[in-house]
């Protein structure tokens, strides 16, 4: 056997390989712009169903009472329109396509798309906290499903162009397309990307956008700058971070918290909903209509620097959003997610000295990134929202929420696929909604351990020595 280096003339054939790779990028490039138009036209028409809600709403209570105080028929009504025709279109949406991506080969039912919309745009005409995005990528992946029926697609043909329609619903929706298409792709897992799906994700994501015709949703954040120091900016952004990351573990134990109490009342899914709309009405009639809906309205102003936040006022969001969807709303959770990052964010900059806009824009990105395990998308995010150099400090404070909030999502259904930190063992591959205190250990033999026993005194091992 040779030790010599392999030279170039030793390789194969090229044409051979690059003309599957040209058959391949034609197919894909095909199929992911015709998943981008089809997407980012339905997207259009569920944007445009919200707008007119909010009419529709307002004339419905004739200006007399807030659209709010009808969610405990609104939600009743919602629960009625998911378990009678598609139970897939339960939740915020991002849950379920995240599901069968991994389970089904992304096969989901085409009458998901219309409940879906329906269900969000009564959620959203009365009040209820919740986002557009998880919609817009289920109606993506119910549409590229079909489109994959149609065309007899094999499974794994079918996997990829139904990711191509969750990013192409995110892309559409954010106005951002970058970031929007990558965000439909890291979602899936927690510290893995399928890069098979880059390319076809990316094409749906751009021609989605254009055929949406959305633009970046808080233009406001270009109004935001600072005068710190780059050392002083960088401290900042790496303690913002990792507060931003305790923030979005509150989020998701939240939403844990009220799973898990309200499952014994799932037998009387109509009066639960009733309830949460009782709840919700309250909740709003005793903090203002500032945290009903979506709130991007709010999010601008912050940004903007034109109104001041209430230093709780991020803990009413995140009630507001886990009553809406553990009782039987129908919605998104991004949009709630960019709602907490920025107002925490602005409740934070008098205590770092920053200015408020900056930190909202921040934490908009950031919350992004630790609450649903996407730094990768947050940080293009910040880049494609933020000029210069504020970008790239959102960016590395996005990264560190990343790493604060731990082996947790507000997708239950997100399969890890990495230990964030080389001092734990982590069981991969399965979902993140699995994982226990168990599931977690200190590594032996690592710094973390040796940290661990330095606190551990002789007797509280005696006391815990199984073999004693």
């Amino acid at each position: 056997m040779s030790d010599e280096a392999p030279r170039l003339s030793d390789e194969s054939r090229w044409y051979t390989e690059h003309t599957a790779l040209l058959i391949s990028t034609l197919k894909w490039a095909l199929l992911g712009a015709a998943a981008g138009v089809c997407v980012g036209l339905g997207t259009r028409v569920f944007l445009a169903a919200l707008d007119l809600s909010a009419g529709w709403a307002r004339a419905l209570t004739l200006g007399r009472v807030p659209p709010f105080m009808f969610l405990p028929v609104a939600l009743p009504l919602c629960v009625w329109l998911i378990r009678t025709f598609s139970p897939d279109a339960r939740g915020h949406g991002t849950e379920a396509v995240i599901a069968a991506v991994h389970q089904r080969s992304g096969r989901i039912d085409w009458i998901v798309a219309p409940v879906k919309l329906a269900a969000t745009v009564v959620t959203l005409a009365f009040g209820g906290s919740v986002g557009k995005e998880g919609p817009a990528a289920q109606i993506g992946a119910a549409l590229t499903s079909l489109f994959a029926d149609i065309l007899r697609l094999r499974d794994e043909d079918r996997r990829r162009l139904v990711i191509c329609g969750i990013s192409a619903g995110f892309a559409a929706v954010f106005g951002t397309p970058v970031s929007g298409a990558l965000f439909g792709i890291e979602v899936l897992y927690l510290g893995r990307i399928d890069y098979t799906v880059i390319f076809p994700a990316l094409v749906a994501g751009i021609v989605a956008h254009l055929a949406c015709g959305v633009r970046p949703p808080f233009p406001a954040l270009q109004a935001a700058s600072a005068d710190s120091g780059q050392v002083k900016t960088i401290l900042i952004m790496l303690a913002c971070g990792a507060l931003f990351g305790l923030i979005a573990l509150l989020l998701i134990e939240s939403l844990r918290l009220f799973e898990r109490t309200l499952r014994r009342f799932e037998r009387w899914p109509y009066l639960l909903a009733a309830s949460g709309g009782v709840a919700l009405a309250l909740l709003y009639l005793a903090a203002g209509d500032t945290y009903a809906g979506l709130g991007t309205d709010t999010i601008n102003r912050v940004l903007a620097g034109t109104t001041p936040v209430l230093a709780w006022g991020f803990l009413l969001k995140i009630l507001a959003t886990s009553i809406t969807l553990e009782t039987g709303g129908s919605g998104g959770i991004v949009t709630p997610i960019f709602f907490i990052g920025a107002t925490s964010g602005a409740a934070l900059a008098p205590l770092f000295g920053a200015p408020p806009a900056l930190l909202g824009a921040v934490g908009l990105v950031a919350m992004l990134a630790a609450a649903a395990n996407t730094p990768i998308a947050a940080a293009v995010m910040a880049m494609e929202l933020l000029p210069g150099p504020e970008g790239v400090h959102a960016a590395l404070a996005a990264a560190t929420a990343f790493l604060m909030v731990g082996h947790r999502s507000v997708y239950a259904s997100q399969k890890i696929g990495l230990s964030k930190s080389a001092g734990l063992e982590v069981e991969l591959g399965g979902p993140i909604g699995d994982v226990s205190r168990a599931s977690v250990r200190i590594r032996k033999g690592s710094l973390t351990e040796r940290v661990h026993q330095i606190g551990r005194t002789p007797s509280a091992d005696k006391e815990t020595d199984p073999d004693d």
